[in-house]
Protein backbone atom coordinates (compact mmCIF):
# COMPACT_ATOMS: atom_id res chain seq x y z
CA UNK A 1 0.00 0.00 0.00
CA UNK A 2 0.98 3.73 -0.86
CA UNK A 3 0.81 6.68 2.09
CA UNK A 4 0.90 9.60 1.10
CA UNK A 5 1.56 12.77 3.43
CA UNK A 6 1.38 16.44 1.73
CA UNK A 7 2.25 19.26 3.06
CA UNK A 8 -0.46 21.85 3.01
CA UNK A 9 0.83 24.76 5.73
CA UNK A 10 2.47 27.83 4.54
CA UNK A 11 5.63 29.04 5.31
CA UNK A 12 5.70 31.96 7.62
CA UNK A 13 7.27 35.43 6.75
CA UNK A 14 7.98 38.75 8.75
CA UNK A 15 9.01 41.33 6.76
CA UNK A 16 12.15 43.66 7.49
CA UNK A 17 11.26 47.05 9.40
CA UNK A 18 10.05 50.07 6.57
CA UNK A 19 13.52 52.07 5.34
CA UNK A 20 13.35 55.73 5.01
CA UNK A 21 16.26 57.17 2.93
CA UNK A 22 17.94 60.30 1.23
CA UNK A 23 18.01 60.28 -2.78
CA UNK A 24 21.27 60.16 -3.84
CA UNK A 25 23.10 63.33 -4.73
CA UNK A 26 22.44 64.60 -7.99
CA UNK A 27 19.89 62.04 -8.88
CA UNK A 28 15.94 61.98 -8.02
CA UNK A 29 16.25 58.20 -6.54
CA UNK A 30 18.15 56.05 -4.58
CA UNK A 31 20.51 53.20 -4.97
CA UNK A 32 21.96 50.32 -2.73
CA UNK A 33 19.38 50.87 -0.07
CA UNK A 34 19.36 48.04 2.62
CA UNK A 35 16.51 46.42 3.56
CA UNK A 36 17.54 43.94 5.91
CA UNK A 37 16.23 40.59 5.51
CA UNK A 38 12.76 39.01 6.36
CA UNK A 39 12.28 36.31 9.37
CA UNK A 40 10.61 33.10 7.96
CA UNK A 41 9.77 29.78 9.10
CA UNK A 42 8.23 26.47 7.49
CA UNK A 43 7.42 22.76 9.48
CA UNK A 44 9.50 21.56 6.42
CA UNK A 45 11.78 23.79 5.23
CA UNK A 46 12.30 26.89 3.37
CA UNK A 47 13.19 27.33 -0.30
CA UNK A 48 13.65 30.06 -1.33
CA UNK A 49 13.17 34.02 0.01
CA UNK A 50 12.91 36.65 -2.80
CA UNK A 51 11.40 39.88 -3.18
CA UNK A 52 10.30 43.04 -6.07
CA UNK A 53 12.43 45.41 -5.06
CA UNK A 54 14.01 47.76 -7.94
CA UNK A 55 17.76 48.56 -8.51
CA UNK A 56 17.06 52.24 -7.62
CA UNK A 57 13.72 53.42 -5.64
CA UNK A 58 12.41 56.88 -7.11
CA UNK A 59 11.25 59.84 -4.16
CA UNK A 60 8.27 58.64 -2.72
CA UNK A 61 7.12 54.90 -1.28
CA UNK A 62 7.70 52.27 -2.87
CA UNK A 63 5.97 49.01 -1.49
CA UNK A 64 8.55 46.00 -1.42
CA UNK A 65 7.11 42.81 -1.58
CA UNK A 66 8.92 39.47 -0.01
CA UNK A 67 7.69 36.24 -0.69
CA UNK A 68 9.21 32.64 1.18
CA UNK A 69 8.45 29.39 -0.94
CA UNK A 70 8.60 26.09 0.92
CA UNK A 71 10.11 23.24 0.06
CA UNK A 72 6.50 22.02 -1.42
CA UNK A 73 5.94 25.13 -3.26
CA UNK A 74 3.50 26.77 -0.44
CA UNK A 75 4.28 30.68 -0.53
CA UNK A 76 4.09 33.20 1.83
CA UNK A 77 4.22 36.96 1.17
CA UNK A 78 4.53 40.34 3.23
CA UNK A 79 4.87 43.98 2.60
CA UNK A 80 7.78 46.84 3.21
CA UNK A 81 7.69 50.27 2.47
CA UNK A 82 10.93 52.02 1.45
CA UNK A 83 10.49 55.84 1.38
CA UNK A 84 12.86 57.64 -0.45
CA UNK A 85 13.46 61.31 0.41
CA UNK A 86 14.61 64.31 -1.71
CA UNK A 87 16.65 67.11 0.59
CA UNK A 88 18.90 68.33 -1.92
CA UNK A 89 18.21 72.26 -2.57
CA UNK A 90 18.20 73.20 -6.04
CA UNK A 91 20.28 75.36 -7.51
CA UNK A 92 19.66 79.58 -8.85
CA UNK A 93 22.02 81.53 -10.25
CA UNK A 94 20.69 85.58 -10.45
CA UNK A 95 21.12 87.35 -13.44
CA UNK A 96 23.93 90.04 -13.36
CA UNK A 97 22.61 93.44 -12.10
CA UNK A 98 21.26 96.18 -13.92
CA UNK A 99 22.32 99.94 -14.14
CA UNK A 100 19.87 102.40 -15.77
CA UNK A 101 18.96 105.88 -16.40
CA UNK A 102 15.36 107.32 -15.12
CA UNK A 103 13.34 107.27 -18.26
CA UNK A 104 12.58 110.96 -19.96
CA UNK A 105 10.35 113.32 -17.70
CA UNK A 106 9.72 110.38 -15.23
CA UNK A 107 12.01 109.57 -12.09
CA UNK A 108 11.56 105.97 -12.74
CA UNK A 109 12.87 103.63 -15.72
CA UNK A 110 11.01 100.49 -17.39
CA UNK A 111 13.54 97.75 -17.01
CA UNK A 112 13.94 94.43 -18.58
CA UNK A 113 15.38 91.79 -15.97
CA UNK A 114 16.69 88.18 -17.46
CA UNK A 115 15.30 85.10 -15.78
CA UNK A 116 17.55 83.55 -13.37
CA UNK A 117 19.05 79.93 -13.82
CA UNK A 118 17.85 77.32 -12.11
CA UNK A 119 18.04 73.39 -11.67
CA UNK A 120 17.07 70.40 -9.64
CA UNK A 121 17.44 67.00 -9.11
CA UNK A 122 13.48 65.97 -9.24
CA UNK A 123 12.36 68.88 -11.08
CA UNK A 124 11.93 72.78 -10.58
CA UNK A 125 8.57 73.71 -9.39
CA UNK A 126 8.45 77.55 -9.48
CA UNK A 127 10.83 80.84 -9.62
CA UNK A 128 9.40 83.91 -8.35
CA UNK A 129 10.80 86.79 -7.17
CA UNK A 130 10.06 89.52 -4.39
CA UNK A 131 9.68 92.56 -6.45
CA UNK A 132 6.52 91.92 -8.17
CA UNK A 133 6.05 88.31 -7.40
CA UNK A 134 6.34 86.64 -10.66
CA UNK A 135 8.71 84.45 -12.64
CA UNK A 136 9.16 87.84 -14.38
CA UNK A 137 10.83 90.89 -12.93
CA UNK A 138 10.58 93.27 -15.67
CA UNK A 139 8.75 95.96 -14.85
CA UNK A 140 9.10 99.67 -13.30
CA UNK A 141 11.71 100.63 -10.98
CA UNK A 142 11.74 103.80 -8.97
CA UNK A 143 15.09 105.82 -8.99
CA UNK A 144 18.16 104.84 -6.48
CA UNK A 145 19.57 100.96 -5.78
CA UNK A 146 16.35 98.14 -5.70
CA UNK A 147 16.95 94.70 -4.42
CA UNK A 148 15.34 91.76 -6.13
CA UNK A 149 15.41 88.26 -4.01
CA UNK A 150 14.78 85.17 -6.54
CA UNK A 151 13.26 82.13 -4.68
CA UNK A 152 12.92 78.58 -6.76
CA UNK A 153 11.22 76.05 -5.38
CA UNK A 154 11.73 72.22 -6.00
CA UNK A 155 8.67 69.68 -6.72
CA UNK A 156 8.83 68.44 -3.15
CA UNK A 157 9.42 71.68 -1.62
CA UNK A 158 12.75 72.45 -1.46
CA UNK A 159 14.02 76.06 -1.70
CA UNK A 160 17.08 78.12 -2.60
CA UNK A 161 17.81 81.99 -3.25
CA UNK A 162 20.07 84.49 -4.30
CA UNK A 163 19.95 88.40 -5.19
CA UNK A 164 20.04 91.00 -7.62
CA UNK A 165 20.24 94.88 -7.98
CA UNK A 166 18.73 97.11 -10.27
CA UNK A 167 19.91 100.34 -9.98
CA UNK A 168 18.31 103.63 -11.70
CA UNK A 169 19.82 106.49 -12.00
CA UNK A 170 18.65 110.41 -12.58
CA UNK A 171 20.78 112.13 -15.16
CA UNK A 172 17.92 114.48 -16.41
CA UNK A 173 19.03 118.31 -15.37
CA UNK A 174 16.16 120.26 -14.22
CA UNK A 175 14.48 123.33 -15.96
CA UNK A 176 14.58 127.00 -14.77
CA UNK A 177 12.70 129.99 -16.72
CA UNK A 178 13.35 132.89 -15.39
CA UNK A 179 10.74 135.68 -14.79
CA UNK A 180 10.89 138.43 -17.25
CA UNK A 181 13.35 141.56 -17.23
CA UNK A 182 11.88 144.55 -14.93
CA UNK A 183 12.39 148.44 -15.95
CA UNK A 184 11.45 150.45 -13.25
CA UNK A 185 11.30 154.04 -12.57
CA UNK A 186 13.68 155.06 -9.41
CA UNK A 187 11.65 155.84 -5.95
CA UNK A 188 10.60 159.36 -5.15
CA UNK A 189 13.74 161.16 -3.73
CA UNK A 190 16.06 157.98 -3.52
CA UNK A 191 18.49 156.71 -6.62
CA UNK A 192 16.59 153.69 -6.15
CA UNK A 193 13.46 151.54 -6.20
CA UNK A 194 11.96 148.65 -4.38
CA UNK A 195 11.21 146.20 -6.55
CA UNK A 196 9.00 142.64 -6.67
CA UNK A 197 11.01 139.53 -8.46
CA UNK A 198 8.58 137.21 -9.01
CA UNK A 199 9.65 133.20 -8.89
CA UNK A 200 11.04 131.48 -11.57
CA UNK A 201 9.58 128.45 -12.87
CA UNK A 202 11.50 125.13 -12.10
CA UNK A 203 10.47 121.61 -12.36
CA UNK A 204 12.57 118.24 -12.58
CA UNK A 205 11.52 114.89 -13.17
CA UNK A 206 12.41 113.85 -9.49
CA UNK A 207 11.99 117.04 -8.08
CA UNK A 208 13.78 119.86 -6.94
Amino acid sequence: MTITVTDDEDPTITCPGDVLVVADAGTCEATGVALGSPTTGDNCGVASTTNDAPAAFPVGTTVVTWTVTDLYGNTATCSQDVTVQDTEVPTITCPSDVNQTADAGVCEAAVVVAAPVTADNCGVASVTNDYNGSADASDTYPVGATTVTWTVTDIYGNTAQCSMTVTVTDDEDPSITCPADITQTADAGVCEAAVVVAAPATSDNCGV
